[in-house]
């Protein structure tokens, strides 16, 4: 078998963090080939010691078949492959249009001028972009700016692409057709591509795999084979009590997701819990796979069990009392309406999600919430106030946790939290038992005397969220709150957000890109083009899309883009790695005949489930046409 990259016991050091510790693996050429993990984990460290651009303290390293033990043999293989680096097109011009960036990197990349201008043509029909050739780069949307960025660093045809992030911070319906462009470049080409991302959902995009989590390579193999290392069965909780079915569950050390159908939960294997009646056994996934294999060394910062209404009072929860309600509010910028007639109602207590791709409106519709911009038509109550008339009484009664969370690093987590307090004008006695609480609350206990950014991602956004609370508030905005957080990390987050919704009646509300989140929302809005195009909870959504296309189904086949192609005109269909899935209405008889129809014969035939990805992209494609 020929390798694409072998790595042997490849080790990265940072001063006294070290990056990458004693990595080997062998990938094969022609594969899509992912390195997951969250944000710290080594991925970029790894990819670009592969790309020759980082130097390594130890190991041996070999790139399409050459070794690689200095700078001088790491120019001798870069010819061969391309590098894309983190970041929504940041190895582009901005000011260059589309055609003009493609110039730029043939030339340099001494691309023959009539090979050239055959590759950019290709290239630009592949993507979609042909009827954007003249478009500036600067006014491109992030899924286009990635198509291009990618393009860009294919215009000299290489044997390895190694793309670093490839999908973060681009909304799903450009990820979807990232993917397939990808997945159709490493199909038709024979390239091999490695790439890293932090979302676990996006697994089944590869071939292969690797989970990286702090500098170590937890496992290789097909998704499949990764999914038979969990040593446990996972279940799906319904109980009368969910909060204390929670804190049951968390005393033994377990780590239930909460869900507003019941609690997510691994049980490791050999684990015996009484009362299992409620238990419901579902499908292991990846999450599940990773939680079992770094328990035991996961920085948890486990916090205590307190009333919450020590912090916030006693409050009735889920009432029907309407704390956010919007009324065909519009704003427009000029000629532009960034939203258009949005109605809204988010009850006292309630997880609410707010979805859409780049320029869908979310965030304008936010801050006409917050008080932070007027609304150009319509009207709308938050927190009992009016955002017309009462911008400063809404304010004082929020919290906002930004994706860029403003922390002071240079302060400790009980600074942080007493400063905040301070801004609220919290009297000092009710400051001091607040801040107390909110420590034993998060768990940050242990770390109140830790500067903020000494912190992990995890306990940062913990701290983040104590902020976005301190002063008591009725409602709190949630951006993209895990973004970048280790699966641990992100069950923590949800659990201190399931605690402060049932049991203290905070309503929140979550703008995301990452649909895992939405998850764990009671209700959602999707906004294409400021307009709400659908709205219910996860299961409402999902369930009225199976009735709509029938259920998801995966195939293998021998050559997979003619199999797309016969497929797409008549169903819904996507590339993921050298499988198919589509959508069809019927049981496994008539799928069969079907594909029958279209001289399909599949290797292999399975059922997926519908995503909210699906949920997305059906309906953001349905408001396009």
């Amino acid at each position: 078998m020929a390798l694409a990259v072998r790595l042997i016991n490849i080790s990265k050091s940072y001063r006294r963090t070290k990056a990458v510790k004693e990595i080997s693996l062998e990938i094969p050429r022609g594969v899509l080939f992912g390195f997951i993990g969250p944000d710290g984990a080594g991925k970029s460290t790894l990819l670009k010691i592969i790309a020759g651009i980082l130097t390594y303290d130890q190991g041996e390293l070999e790139v399409l078949g050459q070794k690689v033990r200095n700078e001088r043999e790491a120019e001798n293989v870069k010819p061969r492959l391309c590098f894309m680096p983190q970041g929504l097109g940041v190895n582009l011009y901005q000011e260059l249009s589309v055609e003009e960036n493609l110039d730029f990197f043939g030339r340099l990349r001494l691309v023959p001028e009539d090979e050239l201008s055959r590759r950019k043509t290709e290239l630009l029909e592949l993507t979609g972009l042909l009827p954007f050739r003249d478009r500036r780069a600067k006014h491109l949307s992030g899924g286009m700016k990635q198509k291009l960025a990618l393009i860009c660093s294919l215009i000299h045809e290489p044997e390895l692409i190694i793309l670093d992030e490839p999908t973060t911070g681009v909304d799903p319906l450009s990820r979807e057709d990232f993917w397939t462009l990808l997945a159709h470049l490493v199909a038709e080409r024979g390239v091999t591509a490695l790439v890293s991302t932090t979302y676990l959902e996006e697994a089944e995009r590869f071939d292969q795999i690797s989970l990286i989590h702090e500098g170590r390579c937890l496992a290789k193999g097909s998704p499949k084979e990764i999914l038979r290392l969990a040593r446990g069965k996972a279940y799906l909780v319904q109980a009368k009590d969910p909060l204390l079915a929670l804190k049951k569950l968390s005393s033994l050390g377990l780590k239930p997701f909460p869900f507003p159908e019941g609690l997510k939960v691994f049980i490791p294997q050999g684990l015996e819990i009484e009362g299992k009646q409620d238990f419901q056994e579902v499908p292991v996934d990846l999450q599940d796979v990773v939680l079992s294999l770094t328990f035991e060394e996961s920085e948890r910062g486990e916090r205590e069990r307190i009333e919450l209404s020590e912090l916030f009072g006693p409050t009735k929860i889920f009432q029907d009392e309407i704390v956010i309600k919007a009324r065909r509010l519009t704003k427009r910028f000029g000629e532009f309406t960034a939203v258009d007639s949005v109605n809204l109602e988010v009850r006292r207590g309630e997880i609410y999600g707010l979805l859409g791709p780049n320029g869908a409106g979310k965030t304008t519709l936010i801050r006409m919430l917050c008080g932070l911009l007027p609304p150009t038509e319509g009207e709308g109550l938050v927190a009992g106030f009016e955002m017309r008339r009462a911008p400063r009484q809404i304010k004082e009664h929020i919290g906002y946790l930004s994706q860029a969370f403003s922390l002071y690093r240079d302060l400790t987590v009980t600074e942080n939290i007493w400063f905040m307090g301070g801004v609220y004008g919290l009297p000092g006695k009710i400051a001091t038992k607040r801040l107390e609480k909110l420590l034993l609350f998060t768990g940050l206990y242990p770390y109140r005397h830790l500067k903020a950014g000494e912190l992990p991602l995890g306990l940062r956004q913990r701290l983040a969220l104590a902020c976005a609370v301190v002063h008591g508030p009725e409602i709190v905005f949630l951006d993209e709150p895990t973004s970048g957080v280790d699966v641990a990390g992100r069950q923590a987050f949800w659990e201190l957000i399931f605690c402060l919704s049932r049991e203290a009646g905070l309503t929140c509300l979550v703008t995301t890109h990452y649909l895992v989140e939405a998850e764990h929302c009671d209700r959602l809005s999707l906004m294409h083009q400021g307009r709400v195009v659908a709205e219910g909870s996860p299961a409402e959504l999902k369930t009225k899309l199976e009735k709509t296309l029938g259920a998801p189904w995966i195939i293998e086949v021998d050559d997979p883009l003619k199999a797309l192609d016969r497929l797409r005109p008549k169903v819904p269909a996507s590339m993921m790695g050298r499988r198919i899935r589509f959508f069809y209405p019927g049981e496994e008889e008539e799928i069969l005949s079907f594909l029958k129809s279209l001289g399909l014969r599949p290797l292999s035939f399975t059922q997926g489930k519908v995503t909210m990805d699906d949920v997305f992209i059906h309906h953001i494609r349905e408001a396009g046409r």
